[in-house]
C-alpha cells in the first residue's frame, strides 16, 4: 500500500532534521505505532520517501502521462467558495445575503465541493519555551519504550481533578467552513473552581483510587496523602512490582514541595517523573497525561447521567463509575498515550490533539 502525501510528510517529520535525525529503523517503529490500522512499512519505504524528497524537494507523486483532468464550475459557485477561502468563519446566512442566493444554495455548493463545518477546540495555552521541553519528554519516553517495551505499563500516571454538582463547562459553539480541517483552536487561560477534589492513578491495567482530597491541596496535605494513602494503595495493587514502577506527577506547586520530593526520592529512587524528577514532566501538558485526556472527561460524562443531589452522591457516583472501567479500556488509553508521544514530536511540541 503506497503512502499518501500526508503520510509521507509525517514520515519525514518523524525522520527529523539537523542534529535530531532518527535511524530508518526508529522511523519504521514510530510510524507503524502512529498508524496501527494501515499496512506496516519497512525501512525501504522510509529510504525511498527520504530520497524522493532529497531529489525533488517535495513528496508528490511524479507526473503521469496522459490527458489532464479538467473541471468547470458556475461563476456563483466559484464566488461562494472564494468567500469561504478568504473568511472561513463567515456564516452560511451571511454568505447567502452577500451573493443574493438562498442559504440552502450556499450549503449545497459547500457540500458539493466537500466543505464541512468544524468546531473550535479548547486547549491550554503553551509558551514558546514549552515546545522543546515537550519534545524532549516525548523522546525520552519513546527511547525508554524502545529499550523496554513493557516500560509504559510500569508508569503510575497520576493527577487531581475537581467536580461540581452542576457538571462540566461546555466548549463554545464556534463553527467555520473549510474543505479540509485546518485544526484551529482557542487557548484556555483559566479554570473554573470546583467543589469536590479527587486524586487518581493509572498503572498497567489498574485504576488506583479515586481518593477524595479533604480541603485544598498543598505541599503538607499532599505529602501526607502520598505517605498514608497513595503509596500504601500502590503497594497493595502492585505487590512485588511496586519496586520497579515509575511514579508520574505534573509540576503543580503542591507536587514541588520539598517534603514531597524527598518522599518520592526515597520511595522511587531515580524512578519518578515530574518537576525535578529523574524524567522532567513538561509544564502545561495535560494532553500527555492519560488521566487528563481520558479519565476525568470520561467520569464527568458518566457521573452526571443521573444528577447527584449533593456532594455525598457525587462522590459515590465518581467511585462507582471508576469501578466500571475495564482493564481493556485502560490498555487502549496507554496505547493512546504512546501514539500521542509521536504526535507531539511530529508537531515539534505544539498542540496536537486537534489532529487526533
Amino acid at each position: 500500500m503506497s503512502l499518501t502525501e500526508t503520510e509521507r510528510i509525517t514520515l519525514l517529520m518523524m525522520r527529523g532534521y539537523g542534529d535530531r535525525v532518527r535511524s530508518y529503523e526508529e522511523v519504521v517503529h514510530l510510524f507503524n505505532a502512529r498508524f496501527p490500522d494501515r499496512q506496516p512499512i519497512s525501512k525501504s519505504t522510509v529510504c525511498r520517501t527520504v530520497q524522493r524528497f532529497l531529489d525533488t524537494g517535495n513528496v508528490k507523486d511524479r507526473p503521469r502521462s496522459g490527458r489532464p483532468l479538467s473541471a468547470t464550475s458556475e461563476n456563483t459557485s466559484i464566488e461562494v467558495l472564494q468567500s469561504f477561502v478568504e473568511e472561513p468563519h463567515i456564516s452560511t446566512r451571511t454568505a447567502a445575503t452577500y451573493h443574493g442566493i438562498s442559504q440552502f444554495s450556499v450549503i449545497k455548493v459547500l457540500k458539493q465541493n466537500h466543505y464541512h463545518p468544524y468546531k473550535v477546540r479548547l486547549v491550554q495555552e503553551l509558551s514558546e519555551d514549552d515546545f522543546d521541553r515537550r519534545v524532549e519528554f516525548c523522546e525520552t519516553m519513546m527511547a525508554r519504550y524502545v529499550q523496554e517495551p513493557n516500560f509504559l505499563a510500569k508508569v503510575v500516571f497520576s493527577d487531581e481533578a475537581t467536580f461540581t454538582l452542576h457538571g462540566d463547562v461546555s466548549r463554545h459553539n464556534c463553527r467555520y467552513w473549510s474543505d479540509e480541517n485546518p485544526h484551529w483552536m482557542r487557548e484556555s487561560h483559566t479554570q473554573k473552581p470546583q467543589k469536590v477534589n479527587v486524586w487518581a492513578g493509572m498503572v498497567g491495567n489498574h485504576i488506583v483510587g479515586p481518593f477524595i482530597i479533604n480541603g485544598n491541596l498543598n505541599g503538607v496535605s499532599y505529602e501526607l496523602m502520598l505517605r498514608e494513602t497513595i503509596i500504601p494503595a500502590l503497594r497493595a495493587v502492585l505487590g512485588r512490582s511496586y519496586n520497579t514502577v515509575w511514579f508520574q506527577q505534573d509540576g503543580a506547586p503542591p507536587h514541588y514541595a520539598l517534603p514531597v520530593r524527598a518522599l518520592l526520592d526515597r520511595e522511587f529512587r531515580n524512578r519518578w517523573i515530574g518537576r525535578r524528577g529523574a524524567i522532567e514532566w513538561p509544564p502545561r501538558s495535560p494532553d500527555l497525561n492519560p488521566l487528563d485526556f481520558f479519565l476525568w472527561g470520561y467520569l464527568k460524562q458518566r457521573v452526571f447521567i443521573t444528577k447527584p443531589a449533593n456532594t455525598e452522591e457525587l462522590i459515590h457516583h465518581i467511585t462507582e463509575e471508576t469501578r466500571q472501567i475495564t482493564p481493556e479500556m485502560i490498555q487502549k488509553v496507554i496505547e493512546g498515550f504512546y501514539h500521542r508521544l509521536g504526535y507531539c514530536q511530529e508537531k515539534l511540541g505544539q498542540h496536537f490533539e486537534h489532529f487526533l
